[in-house]
């Protein structure tokens, strides 16, 4: 899973080479993520509702990640996001355990990052 972002890019460019500013970013990440999940859950039955706040709540979600190097998991959000978009399909418990993968999927990795990072910091 690791190999899915650079490690070092992620620590140099996005973090700028700053231990305490990388630990803050994984940290307010992880509360982000763990509320956007809280948020999607909350959501009301598909039949009761419309999906626009779940298309909101993915499509920042998903610039999130993005911005972070998460391309891949970027790229299956914003498919998901389209087709609740477009009306294809409600946002389900299917589709919510789907969504609550890929977010808990970057919140892992970006846990397995800071071990790397915290094991090479003396050496950068």
């Amino acid at each position: 899973m690791v190999e899915r972002i650079n490690v070092d890019y992620f620590y140099k460019e996005v973090c700028d080479s700053d231990y305490e500013f990388m630990l803050q970013t994984i940290n307010g990440f992880n509360e982000y993520s763990l509320s956007v999940l809280k948020t999607l859950r909350e959501l009301p039955e598909p039949q009761n509702k419309d999906s626009q706040e779940a298309v909101r709540l993915i499509h920042m979600f998903c610039g999130s990640i993005g911005l972070l190097g998460f391309a891949e998991q970027a790229n299956e959000l914003s498919q998901i996001e389209n087709q609740l978009r477009q009306g294809v399909v409600p946002y389900d418990e299917a589709l919510h355990n789907n969504v609550s993968r890929l977010i808990r999927g970057v919140s892992t990795e970006l846990d397995t990052y800071l071990s790397i990072i915290k094991h090479r910091k003396d050496i950068w």
